[in-house]
């Protein structure tokens, strides 16, 4: 039996939108083995039926591998679903590794070519990317339909918390609000943002980091989905060493501090949902 896991993930990260991502040591776990037929034991049975996308993952995989085969897993879901928090791209990602670490032999896939099967299944690489490469990472689609990443490093000087609630959005729902357009000067501003973003995280420059965070694409239309947002905004921005922004698509909040505990002095009292407050490591 072979055992993995794959991290949590935060895509976007501001305005690094459909592009920017960090893995978190927060995971959901595996154990794998080879079978004559499907096996997914641990998680709802839901989840178990042959189009389901750990199987569907495995499957992309084993025809690039020109294999055929079958697994028994036991999956150990830590990494709660649909909170912005890269779920769906650890299964698929933890689909294709299955394939590939039982019938790869000596000629396995690379992680790149895993990241070109995991990007297509998911239809975007923001998670996936820092699902398989860690740390920081910005990727994209190019126009003949490879996918492609640049990892970067993190800046120690830099802490990050994740704010996870005891409700779900759906990530269909999160696009549908986004408009069709935008003002030239908004995608001016993204781009700068984008580029100067990664140079502050890199650099653990947090007045750089405070200046170019702000997004114009996604997360004025997004944060309408989160209870509580502007109360706990304003409740982490309050003293000056602390951002928020929304992990991948919400309703999970992504806090970036200069203060190591800074979980532990965030008050959330009287909200409308149930708050974890959970600080995360960067996981290279």
């Amino acid at each position: 039996m072979i055992k993995f896991k794959v991290p949590a993930t935060s895509a976007n990260v501001g305005p690094g939108f459909d592009c920017f991502g960090l893995a978190y040591s927060f995971y959901n776990e595996y154990k794998i083995e080879k079978s004559d037929h499907m096996l997914i034991e641990g998680c709802d049975p839901a989840h178990t039926t042959k189009d389901n996308i750990f199987n569907v993952a495995f499957n992309a995989t084993m025809k690039k591998l020109k294999k055929k085969g079958s697994y028994h897993v036991y999956y150990k879901p830590n990494i709660p679903a649909s909170r912005g928090l890269g779920s769906s791209a650890s299964v698929i990602v933890a689909g294709c590794k299955t394939a590939n670490l039982l019938y790869g032999g000596i000629k396995k896939l690379s992680d790149d070519e895993i990241f070109q099967i995991a990007s297509k299944i998911e239809g975007h690489p923001d998670n996936v990317a820092p699902a398989i490469f860690g740390g920081l990472t910005a990727s994209t689609k190019l126009l003949d339909g490879t996918f492609y990443h640049k990892k970067f490093k993190v800046s120690k000087r830099l802490h990050f918390t994740v704010l996870i609630p005891d409700f779900k959005t759906s990530t269909e729902m999160a696009r549908k609000l986004l408009p069709k357009k935008y003002k030239k000067e908004e995608a001016v501003a993204m781009l700068s943002h984008s580029v100067l973003m990664i140079e502050a995280l890199q650099s653990g420059d947090f007045n750089l980091l405070k200046t170019v965070c702000k997004d114009y694409i996604h997360e004025p239309y997004r944060k309408k989905l989160i209870k509580d947002y502007n109360y706990i905004k304003k409740n982490v921005e309050k003293n000056g060493d602390a951002m928020l922004l929304i992990s991948g698509s919400g309703p999970t909040l992504l806090v970036i501090s200069k203060n190591k505990n800074f979980g532990k002095k965030l008050k959330l009292k009287n909200t409308k949902a149930n708050w974890i407050i959970k600080p995360m490591r960067i996981e290279k």
